[in-house]
């Protein structure tokens, strides 16, 4: 991989697992359909910033897969990655903040659901797409949803490349995922002791009162206690520890990239909005 692209962009500074599919948001419909490399420009409310959308064709071995780009002018320069292809109330709640503050959100696209189906040398093989960022993950997802042949391992990683390539064309000092999940099977509680991941987290906060399924999962400390601060729960990944499923969350501290994903439930747009919100302004008072 070509990895010292994003180290470059970020020196100035989910693994969260398998989740139940989700239909599409309505917002996503339109962007889907674009051939690739076209640009709409959306127009904008009174209070609201221009939405120009263009499309990228990847490849992920034989099959064409779409890295959908939204992008507004404004005062924040964040750079938001959506990977699950089922997850479109992170890609809305995220879209509701470029609009007002500027930014940009940049979705992988291909089939509307969370895992990746490709074809190499006229065999399909399956992957989850947050899963491919070490080779260790590719080949524990390849073998787990399909087969780790070394044409597929290949095609993933080449998949990976492009991905990591297009998000970091723009200046971000942070990498930023978005990602939902299902009530009741993964949550910041599955880091706290006794959980399922318990030993994969360094520190967790879960404020009495708030629901698990909305927080933050950090690399950084410093990010960490400034979202804290601000009454989220949140989830300090143990980067020496941390299992290697191959998320962009371990790539990043193998890399000494800082990283944010911003989970939330299913249908939680209002509070991932106010997330995604607050992460930019905690992001611009580290610039």
């Amino acid at each position: 991989m070509r990895f010292a692209l994003l180290l470059a962009v970020a020196a100035s500074a989910c693994a969260q697992p398998a989740d139940t599919a989700k239909p599409d948001a309505d917002g996503r419909a339109e962007a889907r359909h674009q051939r690739a490399d076209s640009v709409i420009e959306r127009r904008a409310g009174p209070d609201t910033l221009a939405v120009t959308v263009g499309e990228r064709r990847l490849y992920a071995g034989q099959t064409p897969v779409r890295l959908v780009t939204h992008a507004a002018p404004g005062g924040a320069t964040v750079n938001l990655l959506n990977l699950h292809d089922d997850e479109g109330t992170s890609v809305e709640a995220a879209l509701d903040v470029v609009r007002q503050r500027g930014g940009r959100v940049v979705e992988l696209a291909h089939s509307g659901d969370r895992n990746l189906t490709f074809t190499v040398g006229g065999r399909d093989y399956t992957a989850d797409p947050n899963r491919m960022f070490t080779a260790a993950g590719r080949r524990r997802t390849l073998a787990s949803l399909s087969a780790a042949d070394p044409s597929a391992l290949d095609a993933l990683a080449a998949l990976a490349d492009q991905v990591l390539d297009a998000y970091t064309a723009a200046p971000t000092p942070v990498v930023v995922t978005l990602h939902n999940n299902t009530p009741g099977r993964y949550s910041a509680r599955s880091y706290q002791a006794g959980g399922e991941y318990a030993t994969d987290a360094a520190a967790v906060t879960v404020r009495p009162g708030s629901d698990p399924d909305d927080f933050f999962f950090v690399t950084d400390q410093a990010l960490y206690d400034a979202l804290v601060g601000r009454g989220f729960n949140a989830v300090l990944q143990d980067n020496d520890a941390a299992t290697d499923d191959g998320s962009l969350s371990v790539w990043a501290a193998r890399e000494g990239v800082p990283y944010v994903n911003v989970e939330a439930a299913h249908g939680h747009r209002a509070e991932q909005t106010r997330m995604v919100d607050a992460l930019l302004t905690v992001l611009a008072e580290r610039e």
